[in-house]
């Protein structure tokens, strides 16, 4: 039994000598028997040389590098001299481990039972950097400030494929010493390599196959391929602006077109890439793995630093809380800096860059963006002025910001929203006016969606106390009413406060319900925590969803249930946009469930200063309380469904 070997054999990227080495012995080695192994992989714009993966063992990924460490352009630290004379930090290492971040975040959280079960999972994927003719003094001064990342030269490759030699963890990795894996309780490790194998063999988001959506009036031809095109295209909330995103990149990409999705939000980016999924269809799908990234901006950015083995100044988790410091500024001219003076790999080279929810984004990170683009397809933005939560979007109808871009003319508008209910919607106008909230109004197109919305539930109640079992008790009792008619699945909470939403995630985890979340469970409010958790959230998995209503932005599902308890800022000015802000983005989230039609939105109230939106509810809440007693029952047809009224 030999190792299975999935080549690339790619022309314009031939391999070196040191990748032929080290290919040779995976195949002829009887130390790799049983292991799976893939070669330069596409992962989201990324192509490590080499993934191992057994099943029993572990998961090795492996770059190598044939550089002549002999030279005195290398430099120990990582330092390399370039033709301009100046010192340019060079990390393998580094890069290595952004592959390993990258598989972990892009292929790994399909599996769900192996993420919630094993904190430590990151354990199990082993990194290392095979510097090919160069000795190990040469290899170890250059990576002199690595830690976790195992370094290995020509003896090393020689020692492992001597089958007699016994090799160290601490030099070799776990995976290569043991031949039982600690990380493999109850077949934990197994479903984990079986789910990578089949996401790099097949372009395959392990999502449930479902019938492509359709299109409608303007989305349509807004989906429409063009060439050599940059537009911008507001859109009100509701009105499909990441389903022509999708239709455009499913189109593109059967025609051969590499496409990158860039969207701001972490927990968007899975959304995204399965609705690309379900519109591509199920012919060639490995082209949706070959050609297609999705990816929020700052990963793509630590893509591009690791594919040229660069570090990024700072990392964005030590300094998230430095609100003044804008260190994506720093990123981009770092990155601009090196790509002046090396060629962009075809890897990041782009037929069309698609980028949702683009009020988010800045001016000037368009214009970095426009180097990777090739200019056969479009660079096209969606957006919502009205979600615009970051104050970053304000450039994009500015005629002054948009300079250099190559925009022309004045931006296109969706103005009818297909997915929001009209209830919903004139509900959503209520309270923008009573709020004095100055938006572009929403237009639905009412045949959309006929009588069957009348059966919707639109509340709100304000609480009288701010405790936490009130707030619980309050979830609980509404989530049973819900579950009669809904899947788990179906039901997203939303909170306004973090420590709150860790709250209502640890009750309902205590009572054995399955949740997906993005908070940090310690309540320290640790970035990495918090971005591990939004990277494990996605819908499919039949796990009730609790999320801050930031992180929701872009979704959709038939129930929401809001806890307005806190927005902290400093002044009151921010406090009221920040509790309209999480009003609007919860109420324009709902869509009819698409079984019966039946929808529903509410809000727990514990900020008294609030109370006077009630009122906007009252009507509803009466109507559905004349409804729940009457003493008859009603029964009507609409659309083909039956509803029984009691």
């Amino acid at each position: 039994m030999s190792a299975d070997i999935f080549e690339n054999i790619n022309p314009r990227d031939k391999r070196t000598e040191g990748e032929e080495k080290l290919l040779n012995v995976l195949k002829n080695s009887p130390r790799f028997d049983g292991w799976t192994v893939f070669e330069q992989p596409h992962i989201d714009s990324i192509k490590p040389d080499f993934i191992l993966l057994n099943p029993k063992k572990g998961v090795i990924i492996i770059e190598v590098k044939d550089w002549n460490l002999g030279l005195d352009i290398y430099e120990s630290g990582g330092y390399i001299k370039g033709t301009d004379g100046r010192l340019h930090k060079k990390d393998p290492v580094e890069q290595v481990e952004t592959y390993k971040n990258c598989i972990l975040k892009s292929d790994l959280n399909n599996s769900e039972d192996f993420v919630s079960k094993n904190n430590d999972y990151y354990g199990c994927i082993e990194t290392v950097v095979y510097f090919h003719g160069a000795s190990k003094e040469q290899a170890l001064s250059f990576c002199s400030n690595n830690t976790y990342t195992k370094i290995w030269t020509d003896c090393d490759i020689d020692n492992i494929n001597d089958i007699n030699k016994k090799l160290d963890h601490r030099q070799y990795t776990w995976a290569l010493e043991v031949t039982q894996s600690k990380y493999n309780k109850d077949g934990l490790l197994e479903n984990m390599v079986s789910q990578l194998i089949k996401n790099l063999q097949y372009a395959d988001y392990n999502y449930e196959r479902k019938a492509p959506f359709k299109l409608v009036g303007e989305q349509l031809e807004l989906a429409k391929l063009k060439q050599n095109s940059i537009r911008r295209w507001g859109g009100v909330a509701g009105a499909g602006k990441s389903l022509v995103l999708a239709e455009k990149a499913a189109r593109a990409l059967k025609k051969d077109y590499r496409v990158l999705i860039l969207t701001y939000n972490i927990t968007l980016r899975h959304y995204l890439k399965d609705l690309c999924s379900q519109q591509f269809g199920e012919v060639d799908r490995w082209k949706l793995k070959q050609n297609l990234s999705v990816l929020y901006f700052h990963e793509f950015l630590k893509v591009v630093a690791a594919s040229y083995c660069i570090k990024l100044p700072y990392n964005e988790l030590d300094i998230h809380n430095n609100k003044d410091y804008d260190f994506t500024k720093d990123w981009i001219k770092c990155l601009e800096n090196f790509m002046e003076l090396n060629p962009l790999p075809y890897e990041l080279k782009y037929d069309y860059i698609l980028i949702d929810e683009g009020q988010d984004f800045r001016g000037d990170w368009i214009r970095f963006l426009k180097k990777f683009y090739t200019k056969k397809g479009e660079l096209f933005i969606v957006y919502d002025k009205s979600q615009d939560l970051y104050e970053h979007g304000i450039w994009i109808e500015d005629s002054q910001q948009i300079k250099n871009i190559g925009f022309r003319g004045r931006p296109g508008y969706l103005k009818y929203s297909h997915r929001i209910p009209p209830k919903m919607i004139e509900k959503i106008e209520l309270v923008r006016k009573e709020l004095g909230i100055k938006e572009e109004n929403i237009l639905s197109l009412k045949n959309d969606f006929r009588e069957i919305n009348l059966f919707g539930s639109i509340e709100w109640t304000n609480c009288d106390t701010n405790s936490k079992d009130d707030k619980l008790n309050k979830i609980d009792s509404k989530i049973k009413e819900l579950r009669e008619n809904n899947k788990l699945e179906d039901i997203t909470i939303l909170t306004t406060n973090e420590n709150t939403g860790v709250d209502i995630v640890k009750f309902f985890m205590d009572k054995g319900i399955k949740v997906s979340h993005v908070y940090d469970m310690n309540k320290g409010k640790n970035e990495k925590n918090r971005r591990n958790e939004k990277w494990k959230f996605r819908g499919g998995t039949g796990r009730l969803k609790i999320c801050s209503y930031h992180s929701y932005k872009g979704w959709q599902t038939p129930n929401i249930i809001l806890v307005l308890d806190s927005c902290r800022s400093e002044n009151i000015v921010d406090i009221r946009k920040n509790v309209g802000n999480a009003i609007f983005i919860s109420m324009s989230r709902v869509k009819p469930n698409s079984m019966n039609g039946q929808f529903s939105f509410t809000c727990f109230n514990y900020l008294p200063e609030y109370n006077f939106l009630e009122k906007l509810f009252w009507f509803d809440i009466k109507r559905d309380d004349y409804y729940k007693k009457s003493i008859y029952i009603h029964k009507i047809t609409i659309l083909g469904i039956k509803i029984q009224l009691e």
